[in-house]
């Protein structure tokens, strides 16, 4: 998730601050202090991505040189609490490589050159690893000259720019914000993410989150030793609350689109069962005389003929039954998500003056603690109900196929009982591998037995190629007993070719 960081700072004399100093920081260079006759080298300092000077177009050339831009604002900011410059540090999203940083900045600059006509220095920096500083912690350092510059003598105008003064900075920095994150998301979207920013507080949002506390370079500084401050200790629960609200909606996002899914599948899977069920051979054999009987007796016949198994019928209740189940889900889910949001509605203070533990935020805590648990079994639920559903539908088709292979046995419409298969009927059916099959137990039957054993032995046979013909025409044909007969037929084609050799 792409994270949003704008912040505007003030460089002031009065404040013991230099702009030289300031930016051979932020550059990693070696800069000359004219107004202090002091050296600023921080050609030591490792992490400096990026650096770049931004000016109007007829901009003096010397000013384009880092220690000169910044040595002439010393000296034309004469006052003792001059503010010597502003800067925006601003945070790049961690999806961004290097050369899609680069280009983002170029972009934010050009604009700040373009909107209020300044000299920009700016720098990117790499996050401090060793620090213990977040590893996706990219950020810039944009200063800016608080003159603009005179386009007809290329050099900073006499009076200073009013854009950021005390009457619209607030204005100004609003705006500010909101193109930072216009071309944050643009950017984004150009590298292939769909993440976007959002300028604006959470209050404005009305999203439910809470803001965190400033923590000032002190506390981040503790933060990274391990040592935790009561400031960091609130703003990491502060994190953990976030991130469980933000985690709630997509639960039920999730939920919404899994039944969804679900119920399409249910109605996909009894489709085709309806139609698969309509292509069964279990019919009525029609006569002309059946055919002018009323339409009643028709669809009476037709109830009676359609195709059923034990199983089949099982294995239609239970889909039936999850169906039923997703319908509780999704109004489980429905009743969860009106619990939530008034859940939300009616969040009381942590603390009673900012200092005693309010009971009614545990209790709340804790309410909310059982929805989250609520949510995350109904999830679960809904992930075995889908499986389910998935193999159940798996299994009716294996059930339908077998229907299928079945031979069709044609319901006599009158009194006369049907005519049963015989053996002589049945062995004309049978595929050349199932006739050689019984061909070879009859032959190795009539090397080992004769007479009225024979003939017993052969009728059990018939009666179980019958059987297995009723119960499926394709049967596998005994494997071992045509084996045989191959081997015996090589064995004779064998003593054959050794007679003629001799």
């Amino acid at each position: 998730m792409a994270i949003y960081h704008f912040s505007v700072k003030t460089i002031s004399r009065s404040a013991g601050r230099s702009a030289v100093a300031c930016s051979a920081y932020r550059s990693g260079e070696k800069l000359i202090d004219e107004r202090q006759g002091k050296e600023q080298d921080y050609t030591r300092k490792t992490g400096v991505e990026f650096t770049k000077i931004y000016a109007p177009e007829n901009t003096n050339p010397e000013l384009l040189d880092r220690n000169q831009l910044w040595n002439t604002i010393e000296k034309v900011e004469r006052r003792k609490d001059a503010n010597l410059a502003r800067e925006f540090e601003i945070a790049f999203p961690h999806e961004l490589n290097a050369e899609q940083r680069q280009s983002m900045l170029n972009e934010i600059c050009q604009e700040l050159v373009k909107r209020h006509g300044v000299v920009v220095d700016a720098a990117i920096h790499a996050p401090h690893t060793q620090s213990g500083s977040d590893e996706r912690n990219y950020h810039a350092h944009i200063m800016f000259t608080g003159r603009q510059i005179d386009l007809e003598t290329g050099d900073f105008a006499k009076k200073r720019n009013r854009d950021f003064n005390k009457e619209n900075s607030s204005q100004t920095v609003n705006q500010w914000r909101e193109t930072f994150a216009d071309i944050t998301n643009k950017h984004l979207a150009r590298a292939g993410y769909l993440s976007e920013v959002d300028h604006r507080s959470y209050a404005d949002q009305d999203n439910g989150l809470q803001a965190t506390i400033h923590e000032g370079s002190k506390v981040t500084q503790l933060r990274r030793q391990g040592i935790d401050t009561e400031i960091s200790l609130k703003n990491d629960l502060i994190k953990q609350q976030n991130a469980e609200k933000q985690r709630l909606p997509e639960i039920l996002k999730g939920l919404e689109q899994e039944i969804s899914l679900a119920e399409s599948k249910i109605s996909k899977y009894q489709s085709e069962i309806r139609l698969e069920a309509s292509k069964q051979p279990l019919r009525a054999t029609e006569t002309q005389k059946q055919v002018e009987q009323p339409k009643l007796q028709e669809n009476r016949l037709e109830r009676k003929s359609e195709p059923s198994s034990p199983k089949l019928k099982q294995l239609k209740d239970e889909l039936s039954r999850l169906e039923s189940e997703i319908v509780q889900l999704k109004r489980d889910s429905d009743t969860a998500y009106n619990g939530y949001i008034e859940l939300q509605k009616n969040k009381p203070q942590e603390k009673l003056f900012g200092l005693v533990p309010n009971p009614k935020f545990s209790a709340w805590k804790e309410k909310y603690s059982e929805l989250k648990h609520e949510f995350d079994q109904k999830e679960g639920d809904l992930k075995l109900a889908k499986s389910l559903m998935a193999s159940r539908s798996d299994d009716i088709k294996k059930e339908i196929m077998r229907l299928r292979s079945q031979p069709t046995i044609q319901p006599n419409i009158g009194r006369e009982k049907p005519q049963e298969l015989n053996f002589n009927s049945v062995y004309r059916q049978l595929n050349h591998e199932q006739k050689q099959a019984y061909q070879s137990i009859k032959s190795v039957l009539e090397q080992k037995i004769s007479g009225s054993e024979l003939d017993k032995k052969l009728k059990q046979a018939q009666q179980a190629f019958v059987a297995k013909f009723k119960e499926n025409p394709n049967f596998e044909v005994p494997k071992l007993e045509l084996q045989k007969q191959r081997e015996q037929e090589q064995v004779r084609g064998a003593s054959k070719s050794k007679g003629m050799e001799r």
